[in-house]
């Protein structure tokens, strides 16, 4: 590899991460202001699709940092295995219930899901494609 490629690859690194860091806490601080009751996470998701959607932000400068984040996302839920274990007594208890939750809430998901994505097709006219 030439050199020229690592710093423009470490670049695209360091501009993508600040893009998703600064969509991260715009979402977090408008939806303070709004004083709206929505998990910051997924809003900051839902406009960072529509600024890729709307070509505000070229896929150039984001794919080299979210194909990072996706190949270490199982090392992202260490913390979670932790907190089970934690709280196993708990989760014991409930677990029936905690069970028919998720399977619960993953069907709904799947459905909304399903639904969503007939709509985005419609509306940009890709479905009969």
């Amino acid at each position: 590899m030439k050199p020229p490629y690592l710093i423009k690859k470490s670049l695209r690194f360091v501009v993508g991460f600040l893009i998703l860091l600064s969509i991260q806490l715009f979402s977090e601080w408008l939806l303070n202001i709004l004083n709206f009751n929505f998990p910051p996470v997924i809003f900051g998701m839902i406009m960072f699709a529509l600024l890729l959607n709307f070509k505000i932000i070229s896929l150039k400068l984001v794919k080299d940092i979210c194909n990072f984040m996706i190949s270490i996302l199982p090392s992202l839920f260490v913390p979670l295995l932790v907190g089970i274990t934690v709280y196993w007594g708990i989760i014991r208890q409930n677990f029936l219930g905690i069970l028919l939750s998720i399977i619960f809430a993953t069907f709904i998901t799947m459905i909304l899901t399903a639904v969503f994505v007939d709509k985005v097709m419609e509306w940009t006219g890709k479905k009969n494609v």
